[in-house]
């Protein structure tokens, strides 16, 4: 099951090895190949739109700003003073691919390239408007050779790809439920089924298909590695009308990275990390640090050990920090303590949809600042950078343990221990402590619990083990005998590197939906059975239960002014629940439990916590009333703002705001793949 949470227990973990990671084709350098211009006429409609591509035209179209280093604010990273300006393309006889769109807050266009109405529907491969191979190849010159025509991983195990090769297949089996391989490439993300499974590695359990196809994959991706690139990608993309998608690391649940026919921008390069010992700016004062938007969790903890600091980061090693992470709000084992992922960013790099790049902060775009931690990703723009808040380096100490039912521990008395423990959530996490743990339906009335860890940030053992002592006391005096493994460590990365297991992704046999619990579902007796009596009801039934005991706690010391779901200021309980299938099942029994889950067992959840939500990053693919779910009261304004910067709807993804307009065709019920055309809604 290809949950993060999930897969930090390291179920299904597959052995490394084989040969070097596939890279898929860059396009080559076309500027000594093509004559001097050419005509794209795909329709008659499009004025005979002339492309030139001599090489002083190209050349033109980026500039370098000047250093804007304060003595408060931070400059950018050296790729982002390289950008795109208007004065560059009017220079160009190419400006029609890759002019700005409308400020911000005016009419949208109505038109794309060529003068022709904006059709109801994104351009699609073998449509009349699709781009020629010429103008790619003019996309890819004028990116520096940047432009990636994409070959899925698994394309090496099938013979009729030119890519085709015996070992290296066996490298890509060999290492499927491993995240990196997913990071590492322009278009693959973590969970399958979204995509298509259109060309999975060969007998893989999940393996529906004999050949190869892209499926949900982009057609081409744009491996960034300055801000002109974002800008000319997006530009392009709204010019031509070409979907367009983001990806990061791909690890949302509901694959947003993904999209047929679509052009991707790839910010996995943007890997720079700047320590800012003493920002002064935007009205906070203290230790920072500046994040490029392809850094991953494990890269962030250990930039602040090296510099005998605290960052809020994710529980996952692979997440990226300044991606889906920080938009979707971001929980963390320091949550309990210092609040969500979101509130603890001082400000953000972006380029718009409309192509301009702009710093969002307190007192620049305050209401995109107020957007982009948490309203979703995907949706206001690219995020090149985050700066985020950093703390002093903590002590951390941890417990581990399992309990099951055993010819000793009915299920009855399984369930009491598990209630037990979510009495202490309000204790816990109201001193800082934060829980991971996983519940599994081993058989007919047989449970195992793993506690993986129980997390104590901020504390020392001697702290540590007097607070969760009376827990334990409540288990043996149920019967419920454990062996507690306990550790103290010096620093967060530390803990984080000791206890949480590798990741394990890449699997289509099963989707995920949660829900935020407010704590009153677990200090009132009466609402504490009717929750425990929903969620022993859908573990019974065959879901698997992973939990967390976690709130986002109040911290004076950041702006929590965001979007991040309301639902998250109330909660002590965030539980998600997987179901499961044959890998080899058809799509009929694939949609017949996903209806279960989402109707069945989510919907027994959601009657005992009415009004409550749901987390937008880890959530279910189909949540009813997703707006509410994910957003809660935020989703007017959020939405709002939606059409104010990004009017023409270039960016899209599921169950993303404004995502209620757009339909892609051709999905089964209860199965909504990235694998078909992207169309405004009738």
């Amino acid at each position: 099951m290809p949950l993060c949470c999930r897969l930090c227990f390291g179920w299904d973990s597959s052995g490394g090895g084989g040969t070097t990671p596939i890279k898929a084709d860059i396009v080559g350098s076309v500027s000594s190949s093509l004559p001097n211009s050419f005509t794209h006429n795909p329709l008659s409609g499009l004025n005979m739109v002339t492309v030139n591509l001599r090489a002083t035209t190209v050349a033109a179209v980026l500039t370098v700003l000047a250093d804007q280093t304060t003595a408060t604010c931070p400059s950018g990273f050296s790729w982002e003073n390289n950008v795109l300006t208007k004065a560059a393309i009017n220079s160009t006889t190419n400006a029609e691919l890759f002019d700005f769109g409308p400020v911000e807050g005016t009419p949208a266009s109505s038109t794309i390239i060529g003068g022709i109405p904006r059709p109801r529907c994104k351009t699609f491969p073998g449509d009349p408007l699709w781009p020629s191979n010429s103008v790619w190849n003019l996309l890819n010159l004028t990116l520096g050779g940047a432009l990636i025509k994409t070959v899925p991983l698994a394309a090496p195990c099938y013979s009729d790809w030119p890519q085709y090769d015996a070992a290296q297949c066996e490298y890509v089996k060999t290492n499927w439920n491993r995240p990196q391989l997913h990071v590492e490439d322009p278009t693959s993300a973590m969970f399958p089924l979204w995509q298509g499974q259109t060309c999975m590695p060969l007998d893989h359990p999940s393996q529906i298909y004999d050949n190869c196809t892209l499926g949900g994959y982009a057609s081409y991706s744009v491996a960034v590695t300055k801000v002109s690139q974002i800008q000319l990608a997006l530009n392009f993309a709204r010019a031509t009308n070409i979907r367009l998608v983001v990806k990061n690391t791909g690890h949302d649940f509901a694959d947003k990275s993904m999209g047929a026919g679509s052009l991707s921008v790839w910010t996995h390069k943007l890997k720079d990390i700047q320590y800012i010992p003493d920002y002064t700016c935007n009205g906070h004062s203290g230790p920072a640090l500046k994040l490029g938007s392809g850094v991953e969790t494990e890269e962030v903890y250990q930039a602040a050990e090296a510099h005998n600091v605290t960052v809020v980061g994710g529980e996952c090693r692979t997440v990226g920090m300044a991606g889906g992470y920080i938009a979707g709000g971001g929980h963390s084992p320091m949550s309990s303590l210092v609040g969500m992922g979101a509130d603890q960013v001082l400000s953000l790099d972006i380029v718009l949809p409309n192509g301009r790049f702009v710093t969002a902060s307190q007192s620049s775009y305050p209401d995109l600042f107020w957007a982009l931690r948490g309203g979703g990703g995907s949706t206001y723009g690219v995020v090149t950078s985050v700066t985020v808040k950093a703390y002093p380096q903590i002590p951390v100490s941890t417990l581990g343990f399992v309990f099951g039912t055993s010819p000793n521990v009915t299920a009855d008395t399984f369930w009491a221990g598990v209630e037990a423990y979510t009495t202490y959530f309000d204790t816990f996490t109201a001193v800082g402590a934060y829980g991971y743990w996983l519940i599994v339906n081993i058989g007919p009335g047989q449970f195992f619990f793993s506690m993986n860890p129980l997390w104590g940030g901020n504390m020392t053992l001697v702290q540590f083990q007097p607070l969760i002592q009376p827990f334990l006391d409540d288990l043996a005096n149920l019967g419920i005998s454990i062996d507690p493994v306990w550790n103290e460590y010096p620093s967060l990365y530390q803990a984080h590197s000791g206890t949480f297991p590798p990741e394990n992704v890449g699997g289509a046999d099963n989707r995920a939906a949660s829900r935020l619990f407010p704590k009153d579902n677990f200090i009132n007796p009466t609402k504490r059975n009717e929750t425990m009596a929903a969620v022993r009801y859908a573990v019974e039934a065959g879901g698997i239960l992973i939990g967390y005991n976690i709130r986002a706690a109040p911290n004076s010391a950041v702006n929590q002014t965001n979007s991040v779901n309301p639902a998250w200021r109330e909660t002590t309980g965030f539980f998600i629940l997987a179901a499961a299938w044959p890998a080899d099942a058809s799509p009929t029994v694939i949609q017949a439990q996903s209806n279960i889950l989402t109707n069945d067992w989510m919907a027994r959840w959601r009657q005992v916590s009415p009004g409550a939500g749901s987390y937008l990053s880890e959530g279910d693919i189909n949540e009813p009333n997703w707006q509410q779910s994910f957003y809660g009261s935020h989703y007017p304004r959020l939405l709002q703002l939606k059409k104010k910067y990004d009017p023409t709807g270039l960016f899209y993804a599921h169950t993303a705001v404004g995502s209620e307009d757009w339909e892609v065709e051709g999905q089964l019920p209860g199965l909504p793949t990235q694998n078909g055309r992207l169309c405004k809604k009738p």
